[in-house]
């Protein structure tokens, strides 16, 4: 026989299917293993009480016998195990073995397909008519809110709040569990924290709605109790800014103590989970029970037993402890008696309450009772036994299952596909087979090392639902074409199944080298069909099966279908490895790196990486890309190993992951040699050191290309980003905020601008100008640095003195043309201190530059309204003087003007305010500051300063002159209109003298000539 593959790969799933409840009953028929169970009464008061002693075997069919044991008043068996230990799938058996019937009503609570309000109306179902309708009022009654999805998550957090509001603490409750119980209900009723946290739909809130209203499926079907997490609860950042104040007082209390608070917020809420999820249903514990009783009580009046079984009882999680309640009471005799099976996770039964676990009658757990034989251990035989009736079952497929499983004359077994198979003999004499049924395409040690390496938990026990999962189906339906087409076992199979455990790395090696195309399919070989960790060409008839080539120079080895699965004894006298070699070997076949030994080798790997490429060829300064701890793209820290146990940084742009795309084997030879050879001065004159060397010579070659690619994709430029253009570019910004660059500067002085030291000032005013040109000065050693390692001449791996001018040339002028604009775009994911600081400097400098042109322009405005347009420094500060000189001799006051006057002339006389001028003025031709630039650094920030200064200095003088001169006039003005109101009366008194003096006359006239 070869090639062969008897079945159907793509119905493979449709046959094995790990979900019990999810399987047509014929075909569960045909799979189940009848193994002896490992049964306990309960012993003392709770199941950890439980020795091994205790454990007694039982056949399943007298298990059911004694289940049913008309000398039990009643019964409760709890059947624990582990997830996929085959829990519901034994409770599903015994669905076929109970039926219901005259003497007993069964009830199956399925894993699957089914909600928790569906499971309560199941049981209202069977009660009389009248007796139905309380009960599905109470069901029904929780409302319209819980018509929708959206309502019903609205609707469990309303009530979650208020059953921790209302919950009754322990005595010994301190204070901060007192403050968290009051305060954790506004976290559920905050409107931020309900829309941002609860109400999405991968939320534990979304998760127990569905639970209580939403048929479970395959993929969502309960393993344990739902129940809140730390990471379920908001701790602050935005969540503190937006919550509510009664929300963020819950959140203080937590932060009071972080980790131990959070912990006990969550234990608190969960306390509380199951009367609200009782709540939301609206069928509280109270009705639960009633229910129950009212059930028995009518089957006790029809004659009939109650028979429960509950394929997963996370399933009823919410009325779960209730419906405990319930089954473990006897009752009296108005009661039918109950018989209950549930499948429930250790972890639950270990915590039920003592009375509950003293009423338990059968304790079974899986984990001592799947695939054990003889001796309490799992064994290849009994391995082999479960296997088998799923690999019979494949070939048969579902048709010929049905048939056989509903013809009423078939026996209790199924019929083996391989009786009608013409390879039957020559199959089962190499593969082995099991009352008929055959193994193929494993053999019996094949099946128990592929086994043991996807449940590791063998041969202690055995999880059914890995072993088909990961084993069978991965082989039968993954692999079929592979054996179809003679490429059987590939080293793809192996490598799910953890690698290469057991060859030595050297042996690996020798793999390779006598044949790179075949010897992954040999390891694969070796290590699944053989697992005696040595070289060597097993049965002809097994590798012709799968036409494996037979290993040149290798020893042949024994039939291994029929011989006894044993351990392989070790060599004898053969040097024990060092633990290191152990662990690599251990990494290189699929397990994780010990992080003292990632360590060690990321040293040694980063020196030879380094020391292994061409800087000159790359054109590239080492200094400027590697460096052993920080600030280089390629750093210690850029190495990681597949399967290490520390975090691999993802902050760096240069990463090298070992073994990357080599073999596991081949990097695992070079390591080990490595390791080696540093610790005899890199000596490689060891065992297998020449195989170990020329592994590490190809490893090394290949991570240091990687590096290389790597760093010339950083470096080289592309349409949109280039660090040497950008850092040139940001030099040349700086160089002309500081001053460096003139504004008709040759490409000369541009470099030597550039290049130079920077004033540790510019003359910049304006803030958002100074904050660019800080940041720029801050950064000129990283992009200087930057430029020189791009874009000068190497020698050694070492940065040259020259620049090479044809890109040093372009990027000039690409600044020049541009007036200024920075042009490039920084990839997105680039966090470099220099693609940070482009970005920065291109966001702000056109706002910087408009900025620090409306202030020069604000500030020449302010200096022609003081001094005249036109101006220089020699006219106003002659002019001032002049001013100063008339007013001291006319005598006018200053009032202490004079000075700050003073002092503000001899610091105008001391800096260039005619440039400061000058450059203000020149910016009246440009449409942009941004295209005025190299002009900022004209502009003496100390001229600007000393002129605004004098113009204050100037203004103050001369408002004191004329207030003076003001006084002094108005003085002057007095005196006067006294002296011409005096002149007046004067004249006044004269002209009345005078006219008396007329009256006289006339009047000694008339006399004279009276006589």
């Amino acid at each position: 026989m070869r090639n062969v593959v008897c079945w159907d790969p793509g119905a493979v799933r449709q046959v094995i299917n790990p979900f019990a409840e999810h399987m047509p009953d014929t075909l569960f028929k045909a799979v189940h293993s009848d193994w002896d169970l490992n049964v306990s009464p309960p012993v003392g008061t709770k199941f950890q009480e439980i020795s091994d002693a205790s454990w007694d075997k039982m056949s399943q069919r007298q298990f059911v016998a004694d289940f049913l044991s008309d000398e039990r008043p009643h019964a409760l068996a709890a059947i624990l195990g582990d997830t996929g230990s085959g829990k519901s799938h034994l409770v599903h058996w015994m669905r076929f073995q109970i039926r219901s019937d005259e003497q007993r009503l069964v009830l199956l609570v399925p894993k699957s397909g089914t909600s928790l309000r569906a499971i309560v109306k199941m049981i209202i179902d069977e009660l009389p008519v009248d007796e139905q309708r309380s009960f599905l009022e109470t069901l029904q009654s929780a409302g319209d809110g819980t018509q929708t999805r959206a309502g019903q998550k609205q609707q469990l957090l309303n009530d979650l709040a208020q059953v921790i509001r209302e919950g009754v603490l322990s005595p010994d409750a301190d204070e901060i569990e007192q403050e968290l119980a009051s305060y954790l209900p506004h976290l559920f009723q905050d409107p931020y924290m309900r829309a941002t946290h609860f109400l999405g739909d991968e939320t534990v809130i979304s998760e127990i709605v569905d639970h209580i209203f939403a048929p479970s499926n395959a993929q969502d079907r309960p393993e344990t109790r739902r129940s809140f997490a730390v990471s379920d609860l908001p701790l602050g950042g935005l969540d503190f800014a937006s919550a509510s104040k009664l929300a963020q007082d819950a959140m203080k209390i937590i932060a009071l103590d972080t980790e131990k608070h959070t912990q006990l917020a969550v234990d608190i809420i969960n306390d509380n989970l199951d009367k609200a999820i009782a709540r939301t249903l609206s069928f509280s514990g109270d009705r639960v029970e009633e229910l129950m009783t009212r059930l028995r009580a009518h089957l006790k009046v029809q004659g009939r037993e109650l028979v429960l079984l509950v394929e997963e009882f996370a399933r009823l999680q919410g009325i779960d402890r209730a419906l405990l309640q319930s089954i473990t009471s006897h009752g009296d005799e108005r009661l039918c008696r109950m018989r209950s099976a549930i499948a429930v996770t250790t972890g639950f039964f270990e915590s039920v309450a003592a009375t509950a676990y003293m009423r338990t009658t059968h304790i079974v757990d899986m984990d001592r009772s799947a695939g054990r034989a003889e001796g309490h251990l799992v064994t290849s035989e009994s391995l082999a036994r479960f296997a088998s009736r799923y690999l019979n079952a494949v070939r048969l497929g579902r048709a010929d299952i049905d048939l056989w499983a509903n013809d009423p004359t078939a026996p209790d077994n199924p019929p083996s596909r391989c009786a009608t198979c013409a390879y039957r003999s020559d199959c089962h004499s190499i593969f082995g087979e099991v009352d008929g049924y055959g193994l193929y395409p494993f053999t019996p040690r094949a099946l128990w090392n592929s086994a043991q390496r996807a449940n590791d938990t063998l041969p202690e026990s055995l999880n059914p639902r890995i072993l088909q999962n990961d084993l069978l189906v991965e082989v039968l339906d993954n692999y079929g074409d592979s054996i179809r087409t003679g490429t059987f076992p590939p080293f793809q199979l192996l490598e799910k199944l953890k690698g290469v455990k057991l060859l030595p790395v050297a042996a690996e090696l020798q793999l390779e080298a006598r044949s790179p195309q075949y010897a992954g399919r040999w390891k694969a070989f070796l290590e699944l069909y053989d697992g005696s960790g040595e070289i060597r060409n097993l049965d002809a008839n097994l590798r012709e099966a799968f036409a494996v080539p037979e290993i040149p120079g290798a020893s042949a080895g024994l039939r291994v279908a029929v011989e006894e699965v044993v351990e392989q004894p070790a060599e004898k006298n053969k040097p024990a490895p060092s633990r290191e070699e152990v662990l690599l070997q251990n990494w290189s076949n699929g397990g994780d790196l010990d992080t003292t030994l990632a360590t060690q080798l990321r040293v040694l790997v980063f020196s030879a990486v380094s020391d292994t490429i061409d800087w000159d060829m790359l054109g590239l300064a080492k200094s400027g890309f590697v460096n052993a701890s920080t600030g280089r793209p390629f750093q210690r820290g850029s190495i990681s190993f597949a399967r290490q146990a520390s975090l691999v940084r993802s902050d760096l742009r240069v990463k090298l992951e070992i073994p990357g795309t080599l073999s596991p084997a081949l990097a695992g030879a070079a390591l080990v040699g490595l390791l080696k050879a540093s610790k005899r001065d890199f000596n490689w004159d060891f065992e297998n050191g020449d195989r170990m060397l020329a592994a590490f010579l190809d490893c090394v070659a290949v991570w240091a290309r990687s590096v290389e690619e790597q760093l010339l994709a950083l470096c080289n430029p592309t349409p949109d980003w280039s660090q040497a253009r950008a850092a040139m570019e940001l030099l040349c910004v700086g160089a002309a905020i500081g001053g460096k660059i003139k504004p008709d500067a040759t490409i000369a002085e541009f470099l030597d601008g550039a290049f130079s030291s920077w004033p540790q000032e510019c003359a910049s005013r304006s803030k958002e100008m100074r904050d660019a040109y800080d940041s720029l000065l801050n950064g000129r050693e990283t992009a200087a640095q930057m430029a020189r390692f791009q874009i000068s001449s190497m020698k050694g791996g070492q940065a040259g003195a020259m620049l090479a001018p044809s890109r040093v040339v372009s990027v000039i002028r690409n600044i020049r043309q541009s007036k200024w604009r920075l042009g490039l775009v920084p990839p997105s994911d680039d966090r470099t201190e220099l693609a940070t600081l482009y970005r920065r400097i291109q966001e702000a400098l056109p706002a910087a530059a408009t900025a620090e042109m409306n202030d020069r322009s604000q500030w020449l405005k302010e200096m022609e309204a003081a001094f005249g347009e036109g101006a220089s420094r020699s006219a106003i500060v002659a002019g001032l003087e002049k001013a100063h000189a008339a007013a001291s001799e006319a005598g006018i006051g200053s009032n202490n003007t004079a000075k700050p006057l003073a002092d503000a002339l001899e610091r105008i006389r001391n800096v260039n305010f005619d440039d400061s001028l000058a450059a203000a003025r020149s910016l009246a031709k440009f449409d942009d500051g941004l295209s005025a630039l190299s002009h900022f650094g004209r502009g003496r920030r100390n001229g600007v300063e000393a002129g605004s200064a004098l113009a204050n200095a100037a203004k103050a003088f001369l408002d004191a002159i004329d207030e003076n001169v003001a006084a002094n006039s108005h003085s002057q003005d007095a005196k006067h209109s006294a002296i011409v109101l005096s002149i007046d009366s004067i004249h006044g008194a004269l002209e009345a003298i005078e006219t008396d003096l007329r009256m006289m006359d006339d009047t000694s006239g008339g006399t004279s000539n009276a006589a």
